[in-house]
């Protein structure tokens, strides 16, 4: 995969000189183009819930919904989304990550949650659009920022003036709240089976989005079937009721990884280390206690 450096300090620079200059956008009038297609020349994926491995990565970009967006894109605005570029360029090595890059000491400071692919359109094209994924607390589900952008020439009004270019743009937004790029089934033959503590709302299991995971795996009892060979990621958000010292609080995207055993059933239920008033410091420690059978007289 390809590297994207991001100086940190130079975008902020850059920012604050051109904050005051920055130019008026107007939104597009489809009836006032020429042609009402737009060039899908980037897609970006955001994500502050999973963390995809490199394979993880290239499936998502490979099965993003493309076509439901140019569907929902045209109902809306009446704007046609030409996805040529993307059918034509294979995902494997074109995805570019972020990187903070320390431009002093030349090393790489953190990865970003952000991914990227940058698609080559003829010069000639000012009709371009940027697809925005992301997948962020509290649920979760895949969210899609279109964002199409071109210009207009403005003749000027008076002889000696010159014309004025335009910046034109207009965004779609839409939540896929099914959407997933695994589909896992689990044998119930073969696994283990968890239930959870009220306050605890699962969002993810091995990266598969929780409510679309479940009506695959959810038994009629409750029980949810999980893997058993290796070492299983769930995320949860925790609606933690508070006690007499500490107010309620929400937490978000707590991640846990425990290896279960087959045939056996859990509880899981979690425990707070309150270290600070903030709650964004807290801990959250998960308690995983094995359901044993009832013993018949």
């Amino acid at each position: 995969m390809k590297k994207l450096y991001i100086l940190l300090i130079t975008a902020f620079c850059l920012f604050a000189s051109c904050k005051s200059t920055m130019s008026i956008t107007y939104p597009i009038k489809v009836e006032e183009l020429v042609s009402p297609v737009f060039i899908v020349n980037k897609v970006v994926l955001k994500s502050g819930t999973i963390e995809p491995t490199d394979e993880e990565l290239i499936k998502i970009f490979e099965l993003f919904p493309y076509s439901e967006i140019q569907d929902i894109v045209y109902e809306k605005k009446g704007i046609v989304l030409e996805t040529s570029l993307i059918q034509a360029t294979p995902v494997q090595g074109n995805i570019e990550y972020n990187i903070v890059y320390d431009v002093d000491t030349n090393e790489d400071l953190e990865e970003l949650p952000e991914w990227e692919i940058n698609y080559e359109v003829p010069e000639d094209n000012d009709q371009l659009c940027t697809l925005i994924f992301s997948m962020d607390p509290p649920e979760g589900f895949l969210t899609v920022q279109v964002v199409m952008n071109t210009t207009r020439l403005v003749p000027a009004k008076k002889e000696g003036k010159e014309d004025k270019i335009q910046d034109l743009q207009t965004t779609v937004y839409h939540t896929f709240d099914n959407w997933t790029f695994k589909n896992i089934f689990v044998d119930q033959r073969s696994c283990a089976q968890i239930k959870f503590n009220k306050h605890l709302t699962p969002t993810f299991v091995q990266n598969e989005l929780y409510n679309v995971y479940k009506v695959l795996n959810q038994t009629e009892d409750g029980y949810l079937n999980v893997p058993v060979k290796d070492f299983i990621e769930i995320r949860f958000n925790i609606s933690d009721p508070g006690n007499m010292f500490f107010s309620p609080a929400e937490i978000y995207n707590a991640k846990l990884e425990y290896l279960f055993d087959p045939g056996k059933k859990y509880m899981i239920k979690y425990k707070l280390k309150r270290f600070s008033p903030d709650s964004t410091k807290w801990k959250v420690i998960f308690v995983i206690k094995e359901e044993k059978p009832k013993q018949t007289k």
